[in-house]
């Protein structure tokens, strides 16, 4: 059961979900986290004595919760707004490398460090993917109804990873192939874009 829930290959693959929800919310996976391990919740990870300690404080939690409800907020009242889309997406990288790391704090800098970097390009992988996959031309209310679904999903997948960490490797996997078709299907567009204009 110790590999299963509190293991190297557990916090490894709950760090790579909560990365993959991290590309979606900027601060809504950290602060989850940040509140279960301060509680000692389930599998969560272990932030004590760790130089992540500081995410357990009360104060941190607070701003990263005020913060993931002002990015929910401005998602659906500026919906559309690229400007937003672009301000927050370093953000979802930085977290994400933060919230790959903190399940890996407990076993010292360089896990920390392999598991940051993992986290950055799993989110920003993320990130993308949504960028491109988001329905530009729908209407207000179909868009804000889809930015509600996209915050049921991370509020439910943060649960889900801290409770069962194995599940997170399987989203980041999916998150990869469906940037790989993107990729695919992006290059035969443009592939027969260039054979029109010839």
């Amino acid at each position: 059961m110790n590999v299963i829930f509190d293991s190297i290959y557990a916090r490894a693959c709950m760090g790579a979900g909560l990365a993959v929800l991290t590309g979606l919310r900027a601060f809504l996976p950290l602060a989850f986290v940040a509140f279960y391990s301060r509680l000692d919740f389930a599998s969560s990870p272990k932030l004590t004595d760790t130089p992540l300690a500081f995410l357990e404080n009360w104060w941190v939690i607070a701003i990263l919760l005020s913060l993931a409800v002002v990015e929910l907020v401005a998602d659906k009242v500026f919906i559309r707004s690229a400007v937003l889309a672009r301000a927050t997406q370093p953000l979802k990288v930085v977290f994400g490398g933060l919230v790959f790391a903190a399940p890996a704090a407990s076993d010292g800098w360089i896990a920390m460090l392999v598991t940051g970097i993992a986290g950055l390009i799993i989110a920003g992988l993320t990130a993308h993917v949504w960028q491109q996959a988001r329905p530009a031309n729908a209407e207000k209310p179909a868009l804000v109804l889809v930015s509600l679904y996209v915050d049921i999903i991370v509020l439910i997948g943060t649960l889900i990873f801290v409770l069962l960490p194995l599940i997170g490797a399987l989203l980041a996997c999916f998150v990869i192939l469906v940037f790989y078709r993107v990729r695919v299907i992006s290059k035969r567009k443009h592939r027969g874009l260039r054979i029109l204009r010839d």
